[in-house]
């Protein structure tokens, strides 16, 4: 039986593959990053049927009734079709594996990938259709092969004016009706878009290969030259190598009757290595081991072609010189064994490769025969390894040690054996906890006691239980993220001292993680119960300068209301106000400690949510402890909801809805004030706020809101951030007036007339109010009417009575935007008799 790999994972994925492959290599498939998740799922789905080593999967589909696959390895794809006689979920079997589908070695290139894609016969009629495709390719040719229920192969080659079939077995009318109907449509679809299906259709036969002859005969041409005649040596390995690739190397002497054949592969593969080809070497070598582990030279051939892969993938450059090392000391310890002497180029070789002086028993004893133990499971043969001086905290060529991949088999004896002999608990483990691969799995249904024995058995050697991953993450965070379904493993670990306040790397805590659904609430109140911090806080990003600290409260508050504008408040929310969460912790601050700054941002947040009872809860949840002043950032949360709200009024038939939202956001805005959330930008020279929306700038406001909020101290020469989008409004940085006179919205412009104040308040604002009066009125259409002139005339006799007013202020008004007070004034015949800044 040929031997099958347990998973073949695409070659974009090979990089991620490595970072674990120690651990699952042995008995899972290599995990994925977030961002090839897609990729990952597919690869185990797919990897649970088995491909021939060391094929790798290229292509697969799966469905009810079957799977068809497509392995490669060099330059030939294999096709495989199992099916599943039982339908989903049932045991699969394969119908056949096909032969080789050869890519001509001549075009083929090992550092371009294939784009490989397969069309199934359509009602058991026809042909597979097997093609491939490069990102360069300029679509005049169709390369692929056509393959039968029986996996026999045929080579097809087509132009736009001819097509070659090529099979070994013969022709007759019924097989080229067969293939006719694959290929028409075929070649008309993607990749191949052939402009017309060609004239010319030929249907060739070549003579099968005895491939073991064939190669036999090649050999011993090659072996007969002398190396002094390199360009005739060369010539005749050229030959002997491109029959290899157009065959496969797994199917000469398959059953080992011949043993001059791996004598012969043992010559090829130390060819290829000495040729350069070090990974064709090395997979050819490691077909001579399969078959005859004692084959001595072989590990020093493989070795060699190893040493060659470390200097040329420096990705993988670790793996590599381990494996090569090993296989140094699987040739010198055989050779010692043996009596045999080391030729004195190979010993200084091997001596190099090693870091030792002198080839003995000690230095050529092999380092990863244990790992392979562990991973047959023989429990004797580990032990009897650990007795002959093994290091038990060896790793293996990923870095990883015996008892993590012991752990990681769950072989509870494997690991008591282990750690017996010294095994350090805290050994090296490529980032993965040793603890978290001790845990149960969800469909382990034995008692706990043999359940969580191995978890017991390593907490008892000294296994951390805080002990963090690769992202920095502590055990008991993780479980609680990712598999708050197992509540026996949350327990388990909190009941054996697990921190109920643990945090990661970023120093999101562990009731964060409780706390981020519904479902995970019985498990914060276990850890409330043993202390965790219900206002912890971690830095969840910065703004500029300062860091915004995120308590679980902030998190909860954060959740996005769904669909349309609705009033609502989250379960997390509820849970936390109810635990005792205080509002003023977190919020924005530096990013040395916090200012106590949170209530601003919880509110801000909780405007939202369009709930006046939600903001009565947390001002009083705050009441009396001490905070960071409130800024206008809850209110223009607020007004952005309102600003959407009304939006949608527009697009939407109008109806109640709309009166009772627009209702609960008044009342919401109420309660914000009555909170001590301002009307006003504080302590601005400008009247210039990011991300902030004056409320004097909507037109939308009701006339008696905006009136009320004139009185209670908004500023009439506050503006809303440029980029902000306001419902009617071209632009949202003017100022206030500018925007109502524009709109002729003279009821709200009388307002902001008599109370003009704020317009002179300090030289910026009074220059930028000029400048956006001055620009306003020279890009209005035609002379001004009598109380839009009353008003531009009132603001300018307001500037020439304010204490200082800079008119190098810009105007924020289109077409005149960053033009000075002065320059419009000229532009306009004004004179401005004002005081200067200063």
């Amino acid at each position: 039986m040929p031997r099958l790999a347990p998973l073949a994972v695409p070659r974009h994925l090979g990089a991620v593959a490595l970072a674990l492959a120690g651990l699952f290599a042995l008995s899972a498939p290599p995990p994925a990053a977030a961002h090839d998740i897609g990729a990952f799922i597919e690869a185990t789905r797919l990897g649970r049927y088995p491909l021939r080593e060391p094929e790798r999967r290229v292509w697969g589909t799966e469905n009810v009734r079957d799977v068809v696959l497509v392995g490669q390895v060099e330059n030939r794809l294999y096709l495989y079709h199992y099916l599943r006689q039982g339908g989903a979920g049932t045991p699969s079997e394969l119908a056949f594996r096909s032969r080789p589908l050869v890519i001509d070695p001549a075009a083929w290139n090992p550092a371009r990938e294939e784009d490989v894609s397969v069309s199934a016969p359509r009602d058991g009629l026809g042909f597979y259709w097997v093609t491939y495709t490069y990102p360069d390719a300029d679509g005049r040719q169709a390369h692929g092969f056509l393959v039968d229920e029986s996996g026999a192969v045929v080579t097809v080659r087509a132009d736009a004016t001819r097509v070659v079939a090529t099979a070994e077995q013969p022709w007759d009318e019924a097989r080229r009706a067969r293939a006719l109907a694959t290929l028409k449509p075929a070649l008309a679809g993607f990749p191949w878009r052939l402009p017309a299906f060609p004239a010319d259709v030929r249907f060739e036969t070549r003579p099968p290969v005895e491939t073991t002859a064939a190669f036999r005969k090649l050999h011993q041409a090659v072996r007969a030259i002398p190396r002094a005649r390199a360009a005739d040596f060369n010539r005749a390995f050229a030959a002997l190598r491109r029959f290899v690739l157009e065959h496969d190397y797994r199917e000469i002497d398959p059953q080992n009757k011949d043993a001059e054949m791996l004598t012969a592969l043992n010559d090829y593969g130390f060819w290829l290595a000495e040729a350069g080809e070090a990974v064709e070497a090395e997979r050819v070598l490691d077909e001579v081991l399969r078959r005859d582990p004692a084959r001595t030279p072989a590990y020093l051939n493989r070795a060699d072609a190893r040493i060659k892969l470390r200097d040329r993938q420096r990705e993988q450059r670790d793996v590599h010189a381990t494996r090569a090392q090993e296989d140094y000391r699987l040739y010198c310890s055989r050779r010692l064994a043996a009596g045999e002497a080391i030729p004195a180029n190979v010993a200084a070789r091997i001596g190099a490769a090693l870091g030792v002086k002198a080839l003995d028993a000690a230095a050529c004893r092999p380092r990863l025969v244990i790992f392979e133990a562990i991973r047959a499971g023989d429990l004797n043969a580990v032990r009897a390894e650990l007795a002959q001086g093994q290091d038990p905290n060896g790793v293996n060529e990923y870095g990883v040690s015996a008892l993590s991949i012991a752990t990681h088999n769950r072989q509870l004896e494997m690991v008591r054996a282990l750690l017996a002999a010294g095994a350090k608990v805290d050994g090296p483990n490529r980032g993965a906890p040793l603890l978290a691969s001790a845990l149960p799995q969800a469909r382990d249904t034995r008692p706990a006691a043999e359940r969580y024995a191995l978890a017991d058995t390593l907490i008892a050697a000294g296994a951390s239980l805080e002990a963090l991953d690769a992202n920095g993450t502590p055990l008991l965070l993780r479980r609680v993220s990712y598999y708050a379904e197992d509540r026996d493993t949350l327990d388990y670990l909190l009941a054996k001292g697990a921190d109920p306040n643990g945090r990661e790397k970023n120093g999101r805590s562990v009731l964060h993680a409780a706390m981020s659904s519904p479902s995970k609430f019985w498990f914060a109140e276990k850890l409330l119960a043993k202390g965790a911090d219900i206002n912890a806080a971690y830095i969840r990003m910065y703004y500029g300068r300062q860091a915004m600290w995120e308590t679980p409260l902030l998190e909860a508050l954060r959740e996005s209301p769904g669909g349309e504008p609705k009033p609502q408040v989250s379960e997390r929310v509820a849970f936390a106000l109810a635990r005792g969460a205080d509002p003023a912790v977190g919020g924005y601050g530096p990013k040395a400690g916090q200012q106590r700054a949170g209530l601003d941002e919880a509110l801000s947040l909780a405007a939202r949510q369009m709930s006046p009872e939600l903001v009565d809860r947390l001002a009083q949840a705050a009441a009396g402890k001490p905070r960071a002043p409130l800024t206008t950032a809850a209110l223009s949360s607020l007004l952005r909801q309102w600003n959407e709200v009304e939006n949608r009024a527009d697009a939407q038939a109008k109806g109640a809805q709309w009166d009772d939202l627009r209702a609960r956001l008044r009342a919401t805005a109420e309660r914000l004030l009555a909170a001590g959330v301002p009307l006003a930008y504080s302590g601005n020279a400008t009247g210039e706020s990011t991300d902030q929306i004056a409320p004097l700038s909507l037109p939308w406001l009701p006339d008696d809101l905006y009136q009320a909020w004139l009185l209670a101290g908004a500023n009439p020469s506050d503006r809303s951030d440029r980029g902000t989008r306001l419902r009617g409004v071209v632009d949202a940085d003017a100022l206030p007036l500018v925007i109502m006179l524009r709109l002729g919205n003279d009821a709200k412009a009388r307002m902001l007339l008599a109370h003009d104040g704020g317009l002179y308040a300090t030289p910026a604002r009074c220059g930028m109010a000029v400048a956006d009066m001055l620009a306003w009125s020279l890009s209005d259409n035609g002379p001004l009417g009598p109380s839009a002139a009353r008003a531009l005339q009132q603001v300018l006799d307001g500037a020439a009575k304010a204490p200082a007013c800079d008119l190098a202020q810009g105007a924020r008004v289109k077409p005149f935007v960053g033009v000075s007070a002065r320059d419009l004034a000229q532009r306009a015949g004004v004179t401005l008799a004002v005081k200067a800044p200063g």
